[in-house]
């Protein structure tokens, strides 16, 4: 799948949660936009890291591991003790996105779970390339009603209410 997919799809799981969250009362919600962005960010950093076009450049790519995936919590813990915005509950969070990328890539191509260590392919090709697009313009549109377009017209609604 395209890197858009890959930011947009944990960013739309964590706004439909805030969106669960702060539904029945008026609580805080789960997330901040800057730590939905961030989510977003660790969704798409496998392709940021190492980026790559081909399917046999992922197989070889160390960003593409879940080998990665220990020593990122152990980077994300020391950033949350040393930048005090970086809140411990999102961890599993962004940690959770750069495993969603592993895991739509797993199943658009496969990948090689524990390269360097070893280039054993797990995954097949389920969803094929002629879908991405329309998949990535489709969590677009999603993305822009949930962020953009429902919370301008909800806003509108309470202004309209009030008067």
């Amino acid at each position: 799948m395209n890197t858009l997919t890959h930011a947009l799809l944990p960013a739309i799981v964590a706004g439909l949660c805030n969106k669960s969250y702060a539904a029945p009362v008026k609580r805080k919600k789960l997330f901040t936009g800057r730590e939905i962005l961030l989510i977003a960010l660790l969704g798409a950093a496998p392709d940021i890291l190492n980026p790559h076009i081909t399917l046999a450049a992922r197989y070889t790519s160390w960003s593409h591991s879940i080998a990665v995936l220990l020593p990122l919590s152990m980077l994300l813990v020391l950033c949350s003790g040393l930048f005090r915005k970086l809140r411990p509950r999102l961890i599993p969070w962004l940690l959770g996105a750069y495993a969603l990328h592993l895991a739509c890539d797993a199943i658009t191509g496969g990948i090689a779970w524990a390269y360097p260590f070893s280039s054993h392919i797990i995954g097949k090709t389920y969803i094929s390339f002629i879908y991405w697009i329309p998949i990535d313009l489709t969590l677009s549109i999603v993305a822009y009603f949930l962020f953009r377009a429902l919370p301008n017209y909800m806003e509108s609604r309470e202004r309209h209410v009030k008067h």
